[in-house]
């Protein structure tokens, strides 16, 4: 697996103020107004399925920056819309010359 960059909902205190432990938000809504990468996945010891999301707030939010979020949800669209929008890297032959602009243009 390779990390994949998603948009989620991360407006909800839940969020917010998560601690520890499978995140399973009663609160997120879908309006993707956050990025967070997914670096694996596991299963906790009583058989619950989760996404590990890394976040950019810091170590101090979460599970040292991370959190498990409830996977295989039951909604298509995950737990805070977490799959709808996912990015990931795809391998090619690129010539750099056409792509100068990402390069030089400023972030």
């Amino acid at each position: 697996m390779q990390p994949v960059s998603i948009a989620i909902d991360a407006s909800g205190v839940e969020f917010k103020h998560y601690q520890s432990g499978v995140f399973s938000a009663t609160d997120c809504g879908m309006s993707q107004n956050h990025a967070v990468t997914v670096v694996g996945y596991g299963t906790t010891e009583d058989g619950t399925k989760y996404w590990l999301l890394k976040n950019q707030w810091g170590e101090s939010w979460g599970e040292n920056g991370y959190m498990k979020i409830l996977r295989d949800a039951g909604d298509p669209i995950g737990v805070c819309g977490l799959a709808r929008y996912a990015c990931y890297p795809t391998g090619g032959n690129y010539d750099l010359e056409q792509w100068s602009f990402l390069i030089t243009s400023p972030c």
